[in-house]
């Protein structure tokens, strides 16, 4: 008997053992400081190099979160910003989805070239724009016939394209783009995460619900009920923080190693440590 009893408490607690090691904290935040948004300001923007950009109208305001070092720069190419997107250290693409335009800048803020009109490439209705890991690349997708495209901007050439993304991949919602070293990732506001990889293979589809989202690494932080959340693949979803300040309108940033979450007039940032 005393035999039977210790078989069924190890058969018990042993799932519970397996589920502990299995969902470690993977990561704590650290909190640095608080930056305030400039008045005024209609978007916010920051890219994975460390950088803020505040746009009012057609100006935009670039400032380095290493250096504070800021750099001002108008244009009337500007008349609407969706996304502002760093592709390295020296160039910045600014992206109008009402012009259907790629424009290019320095880390002055000063323009490139001359825009790239989509509409000369069959893109009409692009509605995001995501940094290639690969140079002189971006990613497009276009809500007509959902096309995905990697568009080598140097050479002014298509490279891939996959049509009717929406049918293939089941995609219910907005799509968004971002891309890091494990792959294309596309999030819904429906709560899809398909994580792709460079030949346009989905590797991983997940669905749960949050309010903001961003990849880091082989996962995602996120928001949810005002707590704070990191989802990977191997150990599943593990709250890391809960900050009772948090609202549905909060929004995540990854910036190198640290994470910033945008309020209405703040940006709080935090360094991610690994544990």
């Amino acid at each position: 008997m005393n035999l039977l009893k210790y078989l069924l408490v190890s058969l018990f607690i042993a799932p519970l053992a397996i589920v502990a090691q299995v969902a470690p904290i993977p990561y704590e935040l650290v909190y640095q400081h608080t930056i305030k948004i400039p008045s005024n300001t209609e978007q916010t923007f920051i890219d994975y190099g460390n950088n803020l950009y505040f746009v009012t109208k057609d100006q935009i305001t670039r400032q380095s979160l290493a250096t504070g070092i800021e750099n001002v720069q108008s244009q009337k190419a500007w008349q609407s910003i969706d996304q502002i997107i760093s592709i390295n250290a020296m160039k910045t693409v600014v992206f109008s989805q009402t012009q259907q335009q790629l424009c290019f800048t320095d880390n002055t803020l000063s323009q490139q070239g001359n825009c790239i009109d989509l509409q000369d490439y069959d893109l009409t209705n692009v509605t995001k724009v995501a940094a290639s890991k690969r140079p002189d690349m971006l990613w497009l997708y276009d809500e007509l016939n959902s096309t995905l495209v990697l568009f080598n901007f140097v050479q002014h050439q298509i490279i891939q394209s996959v049509s009717n993304l929406r049918g293939i991949l089941n995609l219910q919602g907005e799509p968004r783009l971002e891309e890091n070293a494990t792959g294309l990732w596309i999030f819904t506001n429906t709560g899809q995460i398909i994580r792709m990889d460079d030949y346009l293979n989905a590797i991983s589809q997940q669905s749960f619900p949050f309010s903001s989202i961003v990849p880091f690494k082989n996962g995602c932080f996120f928001l949810r009920d005002e707590k704070l959340y990191y989802n990977s693949l191997i150990n599943g979803e593990t709250m890391l923080q809960t900050i009772s300040t948090f609202s549905p309108k909060d929004k995540l940033h990854i910036s190198g190693n640290q994470i910033i979450i945008e309020k209405s007039k703040t940006l709080e940032v935090f360094i991610i440590k690994e544990n």
